[in-house]
Protein backbone atom coordinates (compact mmCIF):
# COMPACT_ATOMS: atom_id res chain seq x y z
CA UNK A 1 0.00 0.00 0.00
CA UNK A 2 1.46 3.71 -0.64
CA UNK A 3 0.71 6.53 1.75
CA UNK A 4 -2.37 7.52 0.42
CA UNK A 5 -5.55 5.61 -1.15
CA UNK A 6 -8.39 7.25 -2.63
CA UNK A 7 -11.02 4.53 -3.33
CA UNK A 8 -11.50 1.88 -5.52
CA UNK A 9 -12.67 4.38 -8.69
CA UNK A 10 -9.75 6.75 -8.50
CA UNK A 11 -7.22 3.80 -7.83
CA UNK A 12 -8.51 2.08 -11.14
CA UNK A 13 -8.04 5.75 -13.17
CA UNK A 14 -5.33 5.34 -15.49
CA UNK A 15 -3.10 8.25 -15.86
CA UNK A 16 -0.31 9.95 -18.16
CA UNK A 17 2.88 11.85 -17.44
CA UNK A 18 5.17 13.05 -20.34
CA UNK A 19 8.85 12.70 -19.93
CA UNK A 20 10.16 16.36 -20.86
CA UNK A 21 14.20 15.53 -19.39
CA UNK A 22 15.99 12.65 -17.89
CA UNK A 23 18.82 12.73 -15.30
CA UNK A 24 20.95 9.59 -13.81
CA UNK A 25 21.56 9.58 -10.10
CA UNK A 26 24.93 8.64 -8.70
CA UNK A 27 23.78 5.00 -8.17
CA UNK A 28 23.17 4.84 -12.04
CA UNK A 29 20.40 2.20 -10.90
CA UNK A 30 18.04 5.02 -10.66
CA UNK A 31 16.42 8.14 -12.54
CA UNK A 32 14.65 11.19 -11.89
CA UNK A 33 12.30 12.49 -14.95
CA UNK A 34 10.61 15.61 -15.17
CA UNK A 35 7.63 16.60 -17.12
CA UNK A 36 3.63 16.75 -17.09
CA UNK A 37 0.90 15.04 -15.55
CA UNK A 38 -2.04 14.95 -17.94
CA UNK A 39 -4.04 12.74 -16.73
CA UNK A 40 -5.20 11.00 -13.83
CA UNK A 41 -3.20 10.52 -10.53
CA UNK A 42 -1.20 8.52 -9.01
CA UNK A 43 1.11 7.87 -5.29
CA UNK A 44 4.80 6.95 -4.46
CA UNK A 45 5.05 3.26 -4.82
CA UNK A 46 2.80 3.17 -7.72
CA UNK A 47 3.96 0.81 -11.07
CA UNK A 48 3.69 2.32 -14.41
CA UNK A 49 4.72 1.32 -18.13
CA UNK A 50 7.24 4.00 -20.12
CA UNK A 51 5.91 4.29 -23.63
CA UNK A 52 7.70 5.47 -26.80
CA UNK A 53 6.42 7.73 -29.62
CA UNK A 54 5.03 4.63 -30.99
CA UNK A 55 3.27 4.41 -27.62
CA UNK A 56 4.67 0.85 -27.70
CA UNK A 57 5.71 -0.13 -24.00
CA UNK A 58 9.89 0.53 -23.71
CA UNK A 59 10.12 -0.81 -19.46
CA UNK A 60 8.10 -1.06 -16.48
CA UNK A 61 9.14 0.77 -13.57
CA UNK A 62 8.15 2.17 -9.87
CA UNK A 63 7.63 5.43 -9.24
CA UNK A 64 10.03 5.76 -6.16
CA UNK A 65 9.24 9.47 -5.08
CA UNK A 66 7.38 12.59 -6.66
CA UNK A 67 9.03 16.36 -6.22
CA UNK A 68 7.86 19.86 -6.76
CA UNK A 69 11.20 21.74 -6.09
CA UNK A 70 12.51 21.41 -2.96
CA UNK A 71 8.93 19.73 -2.06
CA UNK A 72 8.44 15.82 -1.28
CA UNK A 73 4.88 15.11 -2.00
CA UNK A 74 2.39 12.09 -1.75
CA UNK A 75 0.74 12.33 -4.48
CA UNK A 76 0.78 13.76 -7.90
CA UNK A 77 -2.73 14.88 -9.52
CA UNK A 78 -3.26 16.10 -13.05
CA UNK A 79 -5.90 18.58 -11.60
CA UNK A 80 -3.28 20.23 -9.21
CA UNK A 81 -2.91 24.40 -8.56
CA UNK A 82 -0.35 26.47 -7.69
CA UNK A 83 2.78 27.85 -8.80
CA UNK A 84 3.96 24.27 -10.28
CA UNK A 85 0.24 23.13 -11.75
CA UNK A 86 0.59 19.62 -12.80
CA UNK A 87 4.34 19.45 -13.40
CA UNK A 88 6.81 16.92 -11.09
CA UNK A 89 10.04 15.44 -10.92
CA UNK A 90 9.65 11.53 -10.18
CA UNK A 91 12.31 9.51 -9.00
CA UNK A 92 12.21 5.67 -11.25
CA UNK A 93 13.84 2.77 -9.30
CA UNK A 94 15.54 0.33 -11.48
CA UNK A 95 15.91 2.69 -14.75
CA UNK A 96 18.93 3.56 -16.39
CA UNK A 97 19.33 6.41 -18.26
CA UNK A 98 19.62 5.06 -21.81
CA UNK A 99 16.47 3.39 -21.37
CA UNK A 100 14.38 6.22 -22.04
CA UNK A 101 13.38 7.16 -24.91
CA UNK A 102 12.60 10.54 -26.76
CA UNK A 103 8.87 11.11 -26.06
CA UNK A 104 8.82 8.99 -23.53
CA UNK A 105 5.35 8.73 -21.58
CA UNK A 106 4.47 6.90 -18.52
CA UNK A 107 1.32 5.52 -17.93
CA UNK A 108 -0.89 2.81 -15.92
CA UNK A 109 0.56 -0.40 -15.62
CA UNK A 110 -2.04 -3.18 -17.64
CA UNK A 111 -1.61 -6.55 -18.35
CA UNK A 112 -2.02 -6.17 -22.28
CA UNK A 113 1.09 -3.37 -21.86
CA UNK A 114 3.52 -6.52 -19.81
CA UNK A 115 2.36 -8.85 -21.95
CA UNK A 116 3.57 -7.02 -25.14
CA UNK A 117 6.90 -5.38 -23.11
CA UNK A 118 8.12 -9.42 -22.28
CA UNK A 119 7.67 -10.08 -26.12
CA UNK A 120 9.54 -6.71 -27.07
CA UNK A 121 12.50 -7.35 -24.47
CA UNK A 122 15.46 -8.29 -27.03
CA UNK A 123 14.63 -5.92 -29.51
CA UNK A 124 14.74 -3.31 -26.49
CA UNK A 125 17.91 -4.48 -25.20
CA UNK A 126 19.25 -3.33 -29.26
CA UNK A 127 17.81 -0.42 -28.98
CA UNK A 128 19.24 1.01 -25.32
CA UNK A 129 22.60 0.31 -26.38
CA UNK A 130 22.12 1.99 -30.07
CA UNK A 131 21.44 4.83 -27.35
CA UNK A 132 23.80 5.01 -25.59
CA UNK A 133 26.62 4.81 -28.13
CA UNK A 134 24.91 7.61 -29.99
CA UNK A 135 25.46 9.69 -26.28
CA UNK A 136 28.52 8.74 -26.44
CA UNK A 137 29.37 10.10 -29.75
CA UNK A 138 27.76 13.08 -28.62
CA UNK A 139 29.61 14.16 -25.94
CA UNK A 140 32.82 13.25 -28.05
CA UNK A 141 31.90 15.01 -31.48
CA UNK A 142 34.29 18.30 -31.94
CA UNK A 143 32.37 21.26 -31.05
CA UNK A 144 31.57 23.61 -34.42
CA UNK A 145 31.37 26.28 -32.11
CA UNK A 146 35.22 26.04 -32.87
CA UNK A 147 34.72 28.22 -35.81
CA UNK A 148 33.24 31.17 -34.51
CA UNK A 149 34.79 32.02 -31.38
CA UNK A 150 31.60 33.96 -29.69
CA UNK A 151 29.24 30.88 -30.66
CA UNK A 152 30.59 29.04 -27.13
CA UNK A 153 30.06 31.94 -25.38
CA UNK A 154 26.60 32.66 -26.53
CA UNK A 155 25.75 29.12 -25.17
CA UNK A 156 27.21 29.02 -22.36
CA UNK A 157 24.96 32.55 -21.44
CA UNK A 158 22.07 31.66 -22.66
CA UNK A 159 22.74 27.75 -20.63
CA UNK A 160 23.25 30.17 -17.52
CA UNK A 161 19.66 31.63 -18.38
CA UNK A 162 18.36 28.87 -19.14
CA UNK A 163 18.91 26.92 -15.31
CA UNK A 164 18.07 30.74 -13.70
CA UNK A 165 14.52 30.26 -15.53
CA UNK A 166 14.23 27.27 -14.02
CA UNK A 167 15.49 27.53 -10.94
CA UNK A 168 12.78 30.67 -10.23
CA UNK A 169 9.98 27.82 -11.64
CA UNK A 170 11.25 25.43 -8.85
CA UNK A 171 11.88 27.60 -6.29
CA UNK A 172 10.44 26.23 -2.78
CA UNK A 173 7.89 28.17 -0.94
CA UNK A 174 10.58 31.29 0.55
CA UNK A 175 10.78 32.21 -2.88
CA UNK A 176 14.29 31.71 -5.57
CA UNK A 177 15.57 35.39 -4.44
CA UNK A 178 15.75 34.21 -0.69
CA UNK A 179 16.86 30.87 -1.34
CA UNK A 180 19.94 32.39 -3.53
CA UNK A 181 20.57 34.61 -0.48
CA UNK A 182 20.72 31.91 2.09
CA UNK A 183 22.51 29.28 -0.56
CA UNK A 184 25.02 31.98 0.09
CA UNK A 185 26.01 31.22 3.54
CA UNK A 186 26.81 27.22 2.37
CA UNK A 187 30.23 29.24 0.61
CA UNK A 188 33.32 28.49 2.45
CA UNK A 189 35.08 26.29 4.55
CA UNK A 190 32.45 26.25 7.46
CA UNK A 191 28.67 27.52 8.07
CA UNK A 192 28.70 30.74 10.29
CA UNK A 193 26.76 29.53 13.28
CA UNK A 194 26.41 32.97 14.50
CA UNK A 195 23.98 33.77 11.09
CA UNK A 196 22.69 30.35 11.34
CA UNK A 197 21.07 31.34 14.87
CA UNK A 198 19.07 34.00 13.07
CA UNK A 199 17.10 31.72 10.69
CA UNK A 200 13.75 30.44 11.23
CA UNK A 201 13.25 26.46 10.99
CA UNK A 202 12.58 26.21 7.60
CA UNK A 203 15.31 28.55 6.55
CA UNK A 204 17.50 25.93 8.44
CA UNK A 205 16.25 22.85 6.49
CA UNK A 206 16.79 24.75 3.26
CA UNK A 207 19.92 25.32 3.66
CA UNK A 208 20.63 21.27 4.42
CA UNK A 209 18.15 20.26 1.74
CA UNK A 210 20.45 22.42 -0.92
CA UNK A 211 23.76 21.26 0.60
CA UNK A 212 22.53 17.40 0.41
CA UNK A 213 21.58 18.48 -3.23
CA UNK A 214 24.49 19.76 -4.58
CA UNK A 215 26.47 16.97 -2.61
CA UNK A 216 24.54 14.39 -5.07
CA UNK A 217 25.68 16.59 -8.00
CA UNK A 218 28.99 16.98 -7.31
CA UNK A 219 31.15 15.84 -4.13
CA UNK A 220 31.19 18.99 -1.54
CA UNK A 221 34.29 19.92 0.40
CA UNK A 222 33.75 19.98 4.00
CA UNK A 223 30.43 18.33 3.14
CA UNK A 224 30.04 16.30 6.36
CA UNK A 225 30.72 19.33 9.34
CA UNK A 226 28.77 21.51 7.45
CA UNK A 227 25.77 18.80 7.25
CA UNK A 228 26.87 17.91 10.86
CA UNK A 229 26.57 22.07 11.86
CA UNK A 230 23.44 23.23 10.15
CA UNK A 231 21.43 19.57 11.69
CA UNK A 232 22.98 20.36 14.88
CA UNK A 233 20.82 24.07 14.98
CA UNK A 234 17.64 22.82 13.28
CA UNK A 235 17.57 20.36 16.33
CA UNK A 236 18.22 23.44 18.90
CA UNK A 237 15.63 25.33 16.66
CA UNK A 238 13.02 22.45 17.95
CA UNK A 239 14.13 22.68 21.40
CA UNK A 240 13.85 26.25 21.69
CA UNK A 241 11.00 26.71 19.19
CA UNK A 242 7.92 28.98 21.10
CA UNK A 243 5.75 26.58 19.65
CA UNK A 244 5.22 23.73 17.05
CA UNK A 245 2.29 22.42 15.38
CA UNK A 246 1.06 18.70 15.23
CA UNK A 247 -1.91 16.80 13.33
CA UNK A 248 -4.05 14.82 15.68
CA UNK A 249 -6.37 11.89 14.09
CA UNK A 250 -9.93 13.19 15.41
CA UNK A 251 -10.70 9.08 16.09
CA UNK A 252 -7.95 9.00 18.83
CA UNK A 253 -6.96 12.25 19.41
CA UNK A 254 -3.35 11.41 19.58
CA UNK A 255 -0.40 12.56 16.72
CA UNK A 256 -1.48 10.92 13.18
CA UNK A 257 1.21 8.23 11.82
CA UNK A 258 2.23 8.32 8.56
CA UNK A 259 4.04 5.23 7.43
CA UNK A 260 6.41 5.16 10.12
CA UNK A 261 6.80 8.98 11.10
CA UNK A 262 4.75 11.63 12.46
CA UNK A 263 4.35 15.17 11.35
CA UNK A 264 5.83 17.64 13.20
CA UNK A 265 5.65 22.08 12.04
CA UNK A 266 7.05 24.76 12.06
CA UNK A 267 3.94 26.99 11.89
CA UNK A 268 0.47 26.58 11.76
CA UNK A 269 0.47 27.40 8.29
CA UNK A 270 2.13 24.64 7.49
CA UNK A 271 0.28 22.49 9.30
CA UNK A 272 -3.17 24.16 8.08
CA UNK A 273 -1.91 23.54 4.70
CA UNK A 274 -1.05 19.57 5.38
CA UNK A 275 -4.77 19.03 7.06
CA UNK A 276 -6.36 20.50 4.12
CA UNK A 277 -4.21 18.07 1.95
CA UNK A 278 -5.25 14.94 3.86
CA UNK A 279 -8.57 15.56 4.51
CA UNK A 280 -9.07 15.52 0.07
CA UNK A 281 -7.55 11.70 1.31
CA UNK A 282 -10.91 11.19 3.87
CA UNK A 283 -8.35 12.02 6.74
CA UNK A 284 -9.94 13.92 9.61
CA UNK A 285 -7.67 15.94 11.24
CA UNK A 286 -7.12 18.67 13.59
CA UNK A 287 -4.27 20.82 14.12
CA UNK A 288 -3.34 21.38 17.78
CA UNK A 289 -0.59 23.86 19.02
CA UNK A 290 2.05 23.17 21.34
CA UNK A 291 3.57 25.94 23.44
CA UNK A 292 6.97 25.47 24.78
CA UNK A 293 6.25 26.20 28.18
CA UNK A 294 3.39 24.21 30.38
CA UNK A 295 1.31 22.08 28.28
CA UNK A 296 -2.18 20.42 28.24
CA UNK A 297 -0.50 17.49 27.00
CA UNK A 298 -1.25 14.41 29.40
CA UNK A 299 1.03 14.69 32.50
CA UNK A 300 1.74 18.23 31.40
CA UNK A 301 4.42 16.83 29.08
CA UNK A 302 6.77 18.75 26.89
CA UNK A 303 5.73 17.28 22.86
CA UNK A 304 8.67 15.54 22.60
CA UNK A 305 8.25 14.15 26.03
CA UNK A 306 4.76 12.87 24.66
CA UNK A 307 5.95 11.67 21.41
CA UNK A 308 8.19 9.14 23.45
CA UNK A 309 5.49 7.72 25.25
CA UNK A 310 3.67 7.03 22.35
CA UNK A 311 6.71 5.57 20.63
CA UNK A 312 6.78 7.52 17.59
CA UNK A 313 10.56 8.25 17.26
CA UNK A 314 10.51 9.03 13.68
CA UNK A 315 9.62 12.63 13.12
CA UNK A 316 8.95 14.33 9.96
CA UNK A 317 9.59 18.58 10.16
CA UNK A 318 7.44 20.46 7.98
CA UNK A 319 6.27 18.06 5.93
CA UNK A 320 4.73 19.17 2.21
CA UNK A 321 7.45 22.16 2.55
CA UNK A 322 11.67 21.97 2.96
CA UNK A 323 11.55 18.98 4.83
CA UNK A 324 13.45 16.81 7.53
CA UNK A 325 13.51 13.13 8.98
CA UNK A 326 14.67 13.77 12.74
CA UNK A 327 14.81 10.96 15.49
CA UNK A 328 12.73 12.04 18.27
CA UNK A 329 16.02 10.66 20.80
CA UNK A 330 17.78 13.26 19.40
CA UNK A 331 15.76 16.34 20.31
CA UNK A 332 14.78 14.93 23.66
CA UNK A 333 17.84 13.69 25.94
CA UNK A 334 17.47 10.56 27.95
CA UNK A 335 17.52 12.40 31.02
CA UNK A 336 14.64 14.08 30.15
CA UNK A 337 12.74 11.06 29.16
CA UNK A 338 13.87 9.50 32.67
CA UNK A 339 12.37 12.80 34.51
CA UNK A 340 9.44 12.70 33.04
CA UNK A 341 8.65 9.13 34.57
CA UNK A 342 6.87 8.64 37.68
CA UNK A 343 7.89 6.42 40.45
CA UNK A 344 6.85 3.67 38.99
CA UNK A 345 8.54 3.02 35.79
CA UNK A 346 5.24 2.16 33.64
CA UNK A 347 5.53 3.09 29.90
CA UNK A 348 4.50 0.96 26.70
CA UNK A 349 5.64 3.00 23.86
CA UNK A 350 6.01 -0.07 21.22
CA UNK A 351 2.78 -1.19 22.26
CA UNK A 352 1.14 2.23 21.89
CA UNK A 353 2.68 2.83 18.21
CA UNK A 354 1.56 -0.25 17.24
CA UNK A 355 -2.10 0.18 19.29
CA UNK A 356 -2.62 3.82 17.29
CA UNK A 357 -1.29 2.59 13.94
CA UNK A 358 -4.17 0.18 13.87
CA UNK A 359 -6.60 2.20 15.48
CA UNK A 360 -6.07 5.34 12.55
CA UNK A 361 -5.96 2.34 9.88
CA UNK A 362 -9.63 1.00 11.12
CA UNK A 363 -11.52 4.71 12.05
CA UNK A 364 -10.05 5.60 8.09
CA UNK A 365 -13.40 5.25 6.42
CA UNK A 366 -11.71 4.94 2.68
CA UNK A 367 -12.16 1.34 0.92
CA UNK A 368 -9.09 0.10 -1.29
CA UNK A 369 -7.93 -3.58 -2.47
CA UNK A 370 -5.23 -4.27 0.34
CA UNK A 371 -7.06 -2.39 3.55
CA UNK A 372 -8.10 -6.14 4.87
CA UNK A 373 -4.53 -7.29 4.77
CA UNK A 374 -3.10 -4.15 6.03
CA UNK A 375 -5.81 -4.03 9.01
CA UNK A 376 -4.42 -7.56 9.51
CA UNK A 377 -1.07 -6.83 9.95
CA UNK A 378 -1.08 -3.95 11.90
CA UNK A 379 -3.77 -6.01 13.96
CA UNK A 380 -0.92 -8.74 14.58
CA UNK A 381 1.50 -6.14 15.39
CA UNK A 382 -0.64 -5.28 18.19
CA UNK A 383 -1.49 -8.25 19.66
CA UNK A 384 2.16 -9.50 19.54
CA UNK A 385 2.59 -6.04 21.42
CA UNK A 386 -0.15 -5.95 24.31
CA UNK A 387 1.24 -9.82 25.15
CA UNK A 388 4.65 -8.12 26.01
CA UNK A 389 3.06 -5.00 27.65
CA UNK A 390 3.01 -3.95 31.65
CA UNK A 391 -0.21 -2.27 32.50
CA UNK A 392 -0.92 0.33 35.19
CA UNK A 393 -4.39 -0.17 37.23
CA UNK A 394 -6.15 1.60 39.62
CA UNK A 395 -6.82 -0.17 42.99
CA UNK A 396 -7.77 0.60 46.48
CA UNK A 397 -6.17 -1.87 49.85
CA UNK A 398 -9.92 -1.92 51.82
CA UNK A 399 -12.18 -3.78 53.48
CA UNK A 400 -16.28 -3.50 53.38
CA UNK A 401 -18.40 -4.32 50.84
CA UNK A 402 -18.65 -4.28 47.39
CA UNK A 403 -20.28 -1.18 45.55
CA UNK A 404 -21.61 -1.52 41.88
CA UNK A 405 -18.60 -1.10 39.01
CA UNK A 406 -16.11 -2.37 41.73
CA UNK A 407 -14.75 -5.72 41.96
CA UNK A 408 -12.48 -6.86 45.45
CA UNK A 409 -9.71 -9.50 45.31
CA UNK A 410 -9.30 -10.84 48.91
CA UNK A 411 -6.07 -10.54 50.50
CA UNK A 412 -6.53 -11.61 54.35
CA UNK A 413 -9.02 -11.75 56.60
CA UNK A 414 -10.96 -8.20 56.08
CA UNK A 415 -8.69 -6.98 53.95
CA UNK A 416 -9.59 -6.53 49.46
CA UNK A 417 -8.06 -5.17 46.63
CA UNK A 418 -10.37 -2.51 45.21
CA UNK A 419 -10.71 -2.32 41.25
CA UNK A 420 -12.58 0.01 39.44
CA UNK A 421 -15.00 -0.59 36.50
CA UNK A 422 -16.28 1.88 33.07
CA UNK A 423 -19.62 1.41 32.15
CA UNK A 424 -20.40 2.39 28.24
CA UNK A 425 -23.76 3.82 27.17
CA UNK A 426 -25.43 0.31 26.73
CA UNK A 427 -24.64 -0.29 30.65
CA UNK A 428 -21.61 -2.82 29.98
CA UNK A 429 -19.05 -3.12 32.27
CA UNK A 430 -14.97 -3.10 31.39
CA UNK A 431 -11.93 -2.77 33.64
CA UNK A 432 -9.48 0.15 32.90
CA UNK A 433 -5.91 -0.56 32.22
CA UNK A 434 -3.58 2.31 31.39
CA UNK A 435 -0.71 2.10 29.60
CA UNK A 436 1.68 4.72 31.67
CA UNK A 437 1.55 7.76 34.44
CA UNK A 438 0.37 10.52 31.92
CA UNK A 439 -2.92 8.43 30.89
CA UNK A 440 -3.61 7.23 34.24
CA UNK A 441 -3.55 10.60 35.62
CA UNK A 442 -6.17 11.39 33.21
CA UNK A 443 -9.02 9.40 34.42
CA UNK A 444 -8.04 8.91 38.40
CA UNK A 445 -6.07 10.86 41.34
CA UNK A 446 -3.14 9.33 42.32
CA UNK A 447 -4.08 11.07 45.70
CA UNK A 448 -7.18 8.70 45.86
CA UNK A 449 -5.96 6.23 44.12
CA UNK A 450 -3.30 3.71 44.07
CA UNK A 451 -2.25 1.61 41.27
CA UNK A 452 -0.81 -2.05 40.48
CA UNK A 453 1.01 -3.62 37.63
CA UNK A 454 -0.35 -5.88 35.33
CA UNK A 455 -0.04 -8.25 32.26
CA UNK A 456 -2.93 -8.57 29.78
CA UNK A 457 -3.38 -11.89 31.39
CA UNK A 458 -3.67 -10.35 34.86
CA UNK A 459 -6.47 -7.97 33.60
CA UNK A 460 -8.39 -10.47 31.68
CA UNK A 461 -7.97 -13.14 35.39
CA UNK A 462 -9.32 -9.74 37.40
CA UNK A 463 -11.90 -8.82 34.48
CA UNK A 464 -13.82 -12.19 34.87
CA UNK A 465 -16.58 -11.68 32.59
CA UNK A 466 -16.33 -8.04 32.05
CA UNK A 467 -14.31 -6.68 29.33
CA UNK A 468 -11.00 -4.58 29.45
CA UNK A 469 -10.31 -1.58 27.97
CA UNK A 470 -7.14 0.00 27.55
CA UNK A 471 -6.79 4.39 27.94
CA UNK A 472 -10.21 4.46 27.39
CA UNK A 473 -9.83 8.26 27.54
CA UNK A 474 -7.56 8.78 24.68
CA UNK A 475 -6.98 5.19 22.24
CA UNK A 476 -10.41 3.22 24.21
CA UNK A 477 -9.20 0.22 22.66
CA UNK A 478 -12.18 -2.46 23.64
CA UNK A 479 -11.05 -6.15 24.60
CA UNK A 480 -14.37 -7.99 25.04
CA UNK A 481 -14.67 -10.71 27.17
CA UNK A 482 -15.02 -13.49 24.07
CA UNK A 483 -12.01 -12.49 23.03
CA UNK A 484 -10.06 -13.08 26.08
CA UNK A 485 -9.57 -17.20 25.30
CA UNK A 486 -7.97 -16.12 22.23
CA UNK A 487 -5.62 -14.13 23.73
CA UNK A 488 -5.17 -16.52 26.94
CA UNK A 489 -4.03 -19.40 24.30
CA UNK A 490 -1.83 -17.44 22.15
CA UNK A 491 0.84 -16.48 25.12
Amino acid sequence: MGLFSFGKKKLTEGFEFSIEETFALKDNNSIVVTGKLSQGRFIPGTMAVCLDADRRPVFRCRIEGIEQGTKILKIATADAKGTYGSRYGLKLGGVKREQVPEEGVLVTETEELLEELKERMDELAVQARARAQARVEKTTAPETEAEDPMAAARHEAAQREEERKRAEEMAGPLGYEREEELAALLAGDAVDTAKLAKLTIQESIFLLCRLQSANRRSPVEHYEEKGQTLFTEILEKLRSADSLFVLLDEGSSLPFILGDTVDVYSTKELAVQAASFYEKQYRHLLVKEVPKGRTDLPGRLSLFAWLYYLGMERILVDNGSYQLIVKRADILPSAAETAAKDAVPVCNPSFRFAMADFLEETRWHVDYPEREENIKTKNERMMKELKKARFLVPMKYEGGALKRGENHISLSKGGSMTFPKVQNNKGTYFLPLFTDWPEFQRAYRKEEWSATVFTINDGIHVAGKDGIVINPLTENLVIKNEMFAEIKESH
